[in-house]
């Protein structure tokens, strides 16, 4: 982060007041953890739902900082202060106006990508093919929230040609905050899907938050749609430009997958080799294709881009430790992810017996407890040799089993206790290992000290 400023530019972007030091004070970044300051540092301090940062702002962080940005009505309750002070009404507000700010100096293509599932990846392609054409920029890991998307705004710099953003979403209005901020060039809508339900309330008012992004387009801006998915093939109808992508009807199609062939505009074909697993990730690769063709990426430029691109940790990442094929999937979890998941351990070719290690789906909320028992029907079709459940949501999973029948070694705990044996049959046994959950489940802690 190099932003060039000065505490007066600083106040005139946020509308905040200089309480104290020296307006001249020059600004180039800022931390927002206490624990990673260093001497001479800005600090940003946010108020979220469990921690104040506030509350962090100790004279022993006065003493190594350069200044603060703080809230008006936090600083009665502030000890000491340092050398420089910026006081403004809201520190997240004020964030995104600085993004905005910074922002505004580049005349550069901007893609947005969101949707329910497939963000993350899409957005790891779409990088992978602008850097094709020159220096490009990416939001970092699933940086993609009021906090994480502004953040990395304030990253691009004069050297960036191209950038892409994820925007991630947990109520109406999110996707509209986060696009304004952004003002892209062109947005990928991925898919609709049953995520973060708990919020959403319905797949109506997640279809209608993931569109936001349309209206936040820049003018003669070009969105990208799965015209496979059943809310968004409805866009057909939506005036502007746009681009569809999916395995039919399309402009940008799945015309094979053996290995994954896409054709544009009926014409042209490529064949790519994917460093992904997973049909769906043909989808992915599809949605990065659509919007890069669209910003006139050639299909040779396309191709080279999906080959180059690289997975992340934790997301369909195969790992073999021994004679035991471990498919670790445990960044996030939701239905569609998992029957994605469930599809590529039944049509991959994998070795068996099959084991499912398997925690709760977070942040369906209503729709938990239905999800969860469809979720024991499909785990009955694939017909694994073990499962191992964890959590207390998935346990309508569990008593689905238990009533099938089906299933013949079953192991449930909320608290993940079989840990030590699961363990054991990675080291010891042969087979495929389909480890998923939501993050919070801490399912990395399956694969310590057996992955170096």
């Amino acid at each position: 982060m190099k932003l060039r400023i000065n505490l007066k530019t600083l106040s005139e972007i946020t509308g905040g007041e200089i309480i104290k030091g020296d307006g001249a004070t020059r600004f180039d970044s800022f931390e927002t953890d206490t624990r990673k300051m260093k001497k001479g540092s800005f600090f940003w301090a946010f108020e979220g739902k469990h921690f104040d940062a506030h509350d962090f702002l100790t004279p022993e962080i006065s003493e190594i900082s350069k200044g603060w940005i703080i809230e008006k009505n936090s600083m009665k309750k502030l000890p000491v202060m340092p050398q420089n002070v910026l006081a403004v009404n809201d520190t997240v507000k004020s964030l995104h106006k600085l993004a905005a700010w910074h922002r505004s100096k580049f005349n550069i293509p901007l893609i947005a990508v969101t949707g329910s599932n497939g963000k993350t990846t899409t957005k790891e392609m779409i990088f992978s093919i602008l850097s094709q054409k020159g220096d490009a920029y990416a939001s970092k890991e699933n940086f993609n929230n009021h906090y994480g998307l502004p953040l990395s705004i304030l990253e691009l710099n004069s050297s960036h040609k191209y950038a892409v953003f994820e925007m991630g979403a947990s109520k109406k209005g999110d996707i509209k905050e986060l696009g304004e901020i952004a003002k892209p060039t062109h947005a990928v809508i991925t898919n609709i899907s049953a995520a973060h339900l708990e919020f959403f309330k319905s797949l109506e008012v997640t279809f209608q938050t993931k569109i936001e992004i349309i209206d936040c387009l820049q003018e003669n801006g070009v969105f990208a749609y799965n015209s496979d998915d059943d809310y968004l093939k409805s866009l057909s109808r939506w005036k502007g430009k746009k681009i569809r992508f999916g395995r039919k009807d399309a402009d940008v199609e799945i015309a094979g997958e053996n290995p994954l062939e896409i054709r544009f505009r009926k014409k042209e074909r490529i064949r790519v080799s994917l460093n992904f697993v997973g049909k769906h990730n043909f989808e992915n690769a599809a949605a990065a294709a659509a919007i890069t063709f669209a910003a006139s990426f050639s299909s040779a430029e396309i191709k080279r881009g999906l080959e180059q691109a690289k997975g992340l940790a934790g997301r369909m990442e195969k790992i073999q430790v021994g004679e035991m094929t471990v498919i670790f999937d445990a960044y996030n979890a939701n239905p569609a992810s998992m029957q994605a998941a469930f599809q590529y351990l039944e049509n991959s070719g994998l070795p068996r017996p099959f084991y499912l290690v398997l925690g709760d789906m977070k942040e369906l909320g209503a729709y938990s407890y239905l999800h969860h028992k469809n979720l024991g029907e499909k785990i009955c079709v694939i017909n694994p040799e073990y499962v191992y459940l964890a959590g207390s949501e998935i346990k309508p999973a569990y008593e689905t089993l238990l009533t099938r029948r089906s299933v013949k070694n079953i192991n449930y705990s909320e608290k993940g206790d079989w840990m030590d044996e699961v363990k054991r049959i990675i080291k010891t046994s042969k087979g495929t290992m389909l480890i998923k959950a939501s993050r919070s489940m801490n399912f990395e802690k399956i694969l310590e000290g057996l992955v170096k």
